[in-house]
């Protein structure tokens, strides 16, 4: 004996003594024994197990293989990028204005020799997006040894002046420091101080796109003469003084085409009146709400009234 009781269970017969049958009792034994448990229950333990093992074996084979393409392709691609085959020979870039062959080769950070597929055409293009000319930049590869830039400089439209001169591009956006050489020939915009640019960068920059906008508009017509300065006011608007004379042309805000063809009255009646100089303007007014009228202030302090409209202008005389 183990030691555990074992249990007996006799189910007897209805119906009493009399009627007990000795030959039909139904008898079970119940082990509860946790040895006996355990040996009914290994063979399924042990099949469960195997099926487990199995599967982790076929895991781990296919991990392995998986790990061994990863580590093969790799070696593959690094013998491929390292091939001199694709090494760097050439860099194709066409000079601009303000970037020579050396600038982009030095901001670039490549040089000849260096393994082509394994350079960060990324990189490249924010490095050389760095210099102040450069709009935007393009860097791409031409196999098997070629790199490829292509890049847009940004257009000097005006100089802002902001405690400093500064090149304006078309968007109104200060992009660099002014040199002398560089301010040369391009009109001033005056008005807005640097403090203030600093305060209201974007109200600034949109002041800055109008005053553009009325230069370009002023210059759709060749005739008429340079302009050396355009002064921003926030109460009054813009201002034009002409390179030659320093004559001032205030327009105020809006309905710039209008008055713009006022002004050629105004030059046409000038120049007709004498050899043709319009030294002899101080300031146009068209700023000034419609009366009919334009008022026209001469150098040496006379004063004359154009018509608004369309029509014969006379110049009186100082």
């Amino acid at each position: 004996m183990n030691g555990n009781p074992a249990v007996l269970d006799v189910e007897r017969p209805r119906g009493g003594l009399l009627r007990r049958r000795r030959g039909n009792h139904r008898v079970s034994f119940h082990n509860r024994s946790p040895l006996a448990w355990a040996a009914r229950m290994a063979p399924s333990v042990w099949r469960s197990a195997r099926r487990i093992s199995h599967a982790v074996g076929k895991l781990a084979l296919l991990a392995g293989a998986i790990t061994a393409a990863a580590w093969g392709a790799q070696l593959g691609i690094g013998h491929v990028m390292d091939s001199p085959r694709f090494q760097l020979g050439t860099i194709e870039f066409t000079p601009t204005p303000h970037l020579g062959q050396a600038d982009v080769l030095a901001l670039a950070g490549v040089a000849v020799g260096d393994r082509l597929l394994r350079v960060d055409t990324d990189a490249v293009a924010l490095r050389i997006a760095a210099h102040s000319w450069v709009k935007s930049v393009h860097v791409s590869r031409r196999l098997p040894s070629c790199l490829v830039i292509e890049v847009s400089e940004r257009h000097a439209a005006a100089v802002a002046a902001l405690s400093g001169l500064y090149l304006l591009d078309d968007n109104g956006r200060p992009f660099k420091r002014a040199s002398m050489e560089e301010a040369d020939g391009l009109p001033v915009l005056t008005g807005i101080e640097r403090e203030r640019y600093a305060g209201m960068r974007e109200v600034s920059e949109a002041a800055f796109r109008e005053a553009l906008a009325l230069l370009r508009e002023y210059r759709d017509k060749p005739s008429r003469p340079a302009v050396g300065e355009i002064s921003i006011d926030p109460r009054f608007g813009f201002s034009l003084l002409l390179f030659e004379g320093g004559a001032e042309i205030r327009f105020g805000r809006g309905n710039y085409s209008k008055k713009l063809a006022q002004l050629d009255q105004i030059f046409e009646a000038v120049r007709a009146k004498g050899n043709g100089a319009l030294s002899v303007l101080r300031i146009v007014h068209l700023d000034l709400p419609e009366s009919g009228r334009v008022p026209v202030l001469l150098r040496g302090g006379a004063e004359h009234m154009a018509p608004s409209k369309p029509a014969p202008v006379k110049i009186a005389k100082n």
